[in-house]
């Protein structure tokens, strides 16, 4: 492998990290700072949304679909997640929640029958932290609900599984039920960051994980590793990076921390227990990770996600970000998101809730909201921004209305502020500074219907640090202002 040296990825992050104005931007509202900074997950997002009737899901289901399972257990306390958890349940409460689970797949049976599977996605919480007989236990329920054999089936490791004396047989379980992509959460391979993310694994754990996945021939393995990490250095980032890349991984979700005010690692900030990364170093970062990938040969696929091979980094994140409202995403399971029939909806969050809703033979619906037209064509520009773009005559085809046209005060900003251009066959895509900077992007397309929407329920939140909203609410909107109001918020 013939990297580029740590000098010599520096100096090209530094020199490219002039190239994006951040007083500019911040004076025209286009920079958010670090603990502000966040992605849409869902558009529209958590706070905007309210009581939605679950049959109203089943009505116009798209013939090709997408799966979701939410597996809520852990062994440890990842200082810097958010999603639904439940910390070393007993057996007892795993089974129950695998039995809800099941109950709950039923709920769709006739709505779903008939449509093809193109991905599954198995996350968490830590899906591998189900023993081998849970394993079999959840894929035997899956496949006998769902055609798998066509799917992309990804699966989210925790590199402490080889600590276990059965992980070659529960891994060989993940492949018999039709696993074929693997995802393996590293974030880092400083020994010091891990213990501080509370992470339950070391630098040995991830390379002996690797290697077990190699000798079973397991083919397509992402990795996800994170910047802007506490006591973070530009060295140790570039370390990181080359180190997965000595052990071969051809597939990397690089992304930045971002912070919310339930997570532990927002108050570590907010205290300055450890030094984060400034806004100017996380680009530095980002700079840094982008040219040793592509002068190794990787393409970016959706941002943050980079690939080695020819084909797509994976056909779960093109149907997320390039389907145009065309895919329904099916979610089962505690905190599940989903999108399917023209609305956007969440799971109840309080694994208590959903248990005892689901058993009592309901869909277990926490909120939701139905999407107008003018929902769908920013949900569509928001999230194919951040993948390969939007074709312009695609968008007037589909919605009847020219983006140009639509979103002429926008497009209008984003341009002169140098984050948005269309190239000669008209797609409108982001520019290096719109990718480092999409969150604000995205910000920018929320109407002032969903603003308000957000604003009204964002104040009726009495404790951020415990608020469920607050926590499983992915977007930019409504955070935390000034530093000195994120201190106050994060105290």
């Amino acid at each position: 492998m013939n990297a580029p040296s740590y000098s010599e990825a520096l100096e090209f992050a530094i020199d490219r990290s002039y190239e994006i104005n951040l007083d500019m931007l911040r004076s025209r509202n286009l920079h958010l700072d670090t603990h502000n900074d966040y992605l849409v997950g869902t558009y529209p997002p958590l706070k905007a949304m309210g009581d939605l009737n679950a049959e109203r899901l089943l009505t116009q289901v798209a013939s090709s679909i997408d799966l979701y399972f939410h597996i809520p257990f852990c062994n440890q306390y990842c200082t810097f997640c958010h999603f639904a958890k439940e910390i070393n349940p007993s057996s007892e409460r795993v089974e129950r929640y695998l039995v809800a689970l099941n109950k709950e797949m039923s709920w769709s049976d006739a709505a779903l029958a008939g449509r093809d599977v193109e991905t599954a996605f198995f996350g968490g919480g830590t899906p591998s932290f189900l023993t081998n007989h849970q394993l079999k236990t959840l894929f035997d329920m899956t496949n006998q609900r769902f055609d798998l054999s066509r799917a992309e089936v990804s699966f989210e490791l925790h590199p402490s599984l080889v600590k276990h004396a059965d992980a070659a047989d529960r891994i060989s379980t993940l492949l018999r039920g039709g696993v074929n992509r693997f995802v393996l959460g590293v974030q880092s391979l400083d020994w010091n960051i891990l213990r501080i993310l509370n992470r339950g694994h070391g630098v040995e754990e991830v390379i002996q994980t690797v290697k077990l996945l190699n000798e079973m021939g397991v083919e397509n393995l992402s990795l996800d590793l994170m910047y802007g990490l506490p006591q973070q250095t530009l060295r140790s980032w570039y370390d990181s990076i080359i180190g997965l890349l000595d052990m071969g991984i051809e597939k990397f979700n690089v992304f930045p921390l971002m912070f919310k005010s339930t997570d532990p690692v927002a108050r570590h900030l907010a205290r300055g227990r450890y030094q984060f990364a400034g806004a100017k170093e996380r680009i530095i970062m980002h700079f840094m990770a982008e040219h040793i990938l592509t002068k190794l040969g990787y393409r970016h696929g959706p941002i943050f996600y980079w690939t080695k091979r020819s084909q797509p980094h994976s056909v779960q994140q093109r149907r997320k970000y390039d389907s145009w409202n065309d895919n329904n995403l099916v979610p089962f399971g505690v905190g599940g998101f989903g999108y399917m029939s023209q609305c956007q909806f969440y799971n109840e969050a309080d694994l208590d809730r959903y248990l005892s809703r689901v058993e009592a033979g309901e869909k277990p619906v926490w909120r939701g909201v139905v999407l107008s037209q003018d929902d769908l064509m920013r949900r569509t520009l928001m999230f194919a921004l951040r993948s390969s773009g939007v074709l312009l005559s695609r968008f007037e085809r589909e919605f009847g209305v020219s983006v140009e046209e639509y979103f002429c005060r926008e497009l209008e900003i984003l341009r002169e502020a140098g984050l948005v251009c269309i190239s000669n066959d008209g797609v409108l895509s982001l520019t290096a500074a719109g990718n480092i900077n999409s969150g604000a992007v995205s910000l920018l397309f929320f109407s002032d219907n969903v603003l308000e929407r957000v604003a009204y329920n964002d104040g009726r939140i009495t404790d951020k640090r415990t608020d469920l909203l607050e926590k499983h609410d992915y977007s930019p909107a409504a955070r935390y202002g000034s530093s000195a109001e994120m201190q106050a918020v994060f105290r």
